[in-house]
């Protein structure tokens, strides 16, 4: 039977603190939880891998335990044409499934604890909302090599059904925050920079800015941007204080540079966190925390950067 699949994004209110975003339901139209009318709604991973899309299955048959084992497995697969990818990579595996009085128990490998903040997220979203729609069940736990699994906080996951990811007054736990944004790459000379835009989802339990610098390293969406780090450059912190980001790379940023102007990767950093965060005015950059060191031949990284924008060439180019 061929699967009908339905685009589904997580968005969220997030804090007065933070700019105003319209937040919706975690869950898909139907019956309980998100039940389909023609079956249940199996989550999936997008191909960007910062979003859920859903996939129409008919409801399994058999004890509970048959039906769990169904969705573990349609969860697993993914037809290779298919334009989204299972909730957990390869090194995250489901040892055991056990169900009692209506609790679900997941029990997975140690790979579940070195998932990023926001594919845990997503993956842990994704797997209680599709079995909580089991009449037979009410609640889900994880666990990691039989003890409580924990979110990237530290903070004890517990019992997990659909409200979990919601609460009432609309702020999502762990939400994943959805914004727009302009990132800057180089062109393919490389002596300046192209503008990208982009509708992006991120964890809000880090910041914007890094939630950028992370994107910066993955590199650009658009035909004729070239990147301008490395893609294996590594963030050890992004804070920001008083108008300044504080932006801390391990040493690939320095001692792996691409072949473009000097001045690329420093200001695709900086005009990239400026442009879309209004309290940031300078950006300081540190190499395994030390900011007494000089990028390339003439970019001393002791002291702030203020973005240039002269750099930047004034066409832009979306993606989404």
């Amino acid at each position: 039977m061929r699967r009908e699949r339905k685009g589904f994004r997580l968005l969220a209110l997030i804090s007065a603190a933070a700019v105003t975003l319209t937040a919706c339901s975690f869950g898909a139209p139907g019956g309980k939880d998100g039940k389909s009318e023609s079956g249940l709604l199996v989550y999936y991973l997008n191909r960007e891998g910062d979003g859920l899309v859903t996939v129409s299955e008919p409801a399994p048959d058999g004890s509970v335990a048959d039906q769990v084992d169904h969705l573990i497995a349609a969860m697993q697969t993914v037809p290779k044409e298919a334009d989204y990818q299972v909730l957990l990579p390869d090194n995250v595996t489901l040892q055991k499934s056990e169900v009692s009085g209506g609790l679900l128990t997941l029990d997975f490998s140690k790979g579940y604890e070195k998932l990023s903040s926001t594919r845990e997220v997503l993956a842990r979203a994704g797997v209680v909302r599709t079995m909580v729609q089991l009449d037979s069940i009410d609640g889900v736990q994880f666990t990691v090599d039989g003890a409580d699994a924990k979110a990237a906080d530290g903070k004890t996951l517990g019992v997990m059904n659909a409200d979990t990811f919601v609460e009432d007054s609309g702020k999502m736990i762990n939400a994943i925050t959805h914004t727009s944004i302009d990132l800057f790459f180089a062109s393919k000379d490389g002596e300046t920079l192209n503008r990208e835009s982009r509708s992006i989802y991120y964890s809000a339990s880090k910041p914007l800015e890094w939630a950028i610098v992370e994107r910066i390293i993955a590199g650009p969406k658009v035909e004729g941007n070239d990147p301008t780090v490395p893609s294996n450059l590594q963030i050890i912190s992004v804070t920001s204080s008083n108008g300044i980001c504080y932006v801390n790379l391990n040493d690939t940023f320095i001692s792996s540079p691409l072949s473009v102007d000097e001045k690329i990767p420093i200001y695709s950093i900086v005009d990239s966190i400026c442009e879309n965060c209004r309290d940031i005015h300078e950006v300081q950059f540190a190499i395994d925390g030390d900011s007494n060191l000089t990028f390339r031949q003439t970019m001393k990284l002791g002291k702030p950067f203020k973005p240039d924008m002269s750099l930047v060439n004034d066409s832009i180019e979306s993606t989404d």
